[in-house]
């Protein structure tokens, strides 16, 4: 038969109760790196990255907005420059934002000269947008 081993304070080593010496100390995890987070799925991370803030200089100072403000920005400047794509980009969230926007205040009328913008030429576009820009100067 094998001897049990005893130690001066009579503690038994055996199946499920290691020597002291190889225990985890008081106070100490035996994972010190913790459980490991959870990978962020693509929608989570393009969100996440998109609330992140960025510094740019508009207008001689600098000012912090985040990275989706940007996009918006750069989206308009294209339009207002006169990129066709970036005219049927704008025109198409333009009209997706104004139906889900509540209708409690005066909102612009863009009455069905933009619902069709995907299938419009850039020749078609660019005449809508030149006599919309002529009525509004008037």
């Amino acid at each position: 038969m094998s001897k049990k081993k005893k130690t001066s304070d009579s503690y038994e080593v055996g199946y499920g109760k290691p020597p002291k010496s190889t225990q985890f100390q008081k106070g100490i995890s035996g994972n010190p790196r913790g459980r490991p987070k959870k990978s962020l799925n693509f929608d989570d991370e393009l969100i996440r990255e998109s609330n992140s803030l960025m510094t740019i200089n508009e207008n001689g100072r600098r000012k912090r907005i985040s990275k989706y403000g940007v996009v918006v920005k750069q989206l308009m400047k294209q339009a207002m420059t006169g990129i066709p794509q970036a005219h049927r980009t704008y025109f198409y969230l333009l009209r997706q934002a104004l139906e889900g926007v509540s209708q409690t205040g005066p909102q612009p009328n863009y009455s069905g000269k933009v619902d069709n913008s995907r299938y419009l030429t850039d020749e078609e576009l660019m005449r809508i947008i030149a006599a919309d820009m002529k009525k509004r100067k008037k």
